[in-house]
């Protein structure tokens, strides 16, 4: 099966390790804390206004969403790497194979999705545990993968009740649990979200 017709590999500013972008910047420091700030302010709009996209909890819904978080910053947002990938010893699905395990990766998100009857609180943390470590296996952009993938798992929880306080997680609990799920050990995962999640429905009575 043959790369996604946009498949991107972004260019850098020539000597440096900066993606070219739409404010021009050529420092990495300025560049990750304006990038920081503007997805920052479009992960809140999202949250906010959750139907100024269709959530369709799949690829697309995914590609749209780091397009809306990412789009003052990079004009290939939204967009999939053509290039592989690998980070601290960790190798994510390789570019060719990213159509090839479309289908198994939101599968999960999908049947979240379309579960009838509330989850509790303990099964809904698997459920989203696993579809998250699976998305981040795919970690299918060249930048902005996690915050990507915590709004599409925040918007999932909500369509069963559950509030997200990704803030409450420590980095290294996000590094580590991240790892774990990548080697299939999701234990860890599914722990941490149990203790960030809140079900709104209790909160409201």
């Amino acid at each position: 099966m043959p790369l996604y017709p946009d498949s991107i590999e972004p260019e850098y500013y020539p000597e440096t390790h900066v993606y070219v972008n739409q404010l021009g910047i050529q420092g990495l420091k300025i560049l990750k804390s304006k990038e920081s700030s503007f997805s920052l302010m479009r992960g809140f709009e999202l949250l906010q206004q959750p139907t100024l996209i269709n959530p369709t909890f799949d690829f697309k819904y995914l590609k749209s969403i780091h397009h809306y978080i990412f789009q003052d910053i990079y004009s290939w947002a939204g967009k999939p790497r053509s290039f592989n990938m690998a980070k601290n010893g960790d190798v994510f699905t390789p570019a060719i194979e990213l159509p090839y395990y479309e289908n198994e990766v939101f599968h999960r998100s999908l049947a979240f999705a379309s579960i009838k009857i509330q989850p509790d609180k303990n099964s809904a943390a698997e459920s989203l545990a696993r579809c998250l470590g699976v998305i981040n296996t795919y970690h299918p952009f060249p930048e902005g993968n996690g915050r990507t993938q915590r709004i599409f798992i925040s918007m999932l929880a909500r369509k069963h009740h559950y509030d997200i306080d990704w803030k409450s997680a420590f980095p290294w609990e996000m590094v580590e649990t991240f790892k774990a799920a990548h080697y299939s050990n999701y234990t860890p995962l599914i722990e941490l979200l149990k203790r960030l999640m809140r079900s709104t429905i209790a909160a409201s009575t």
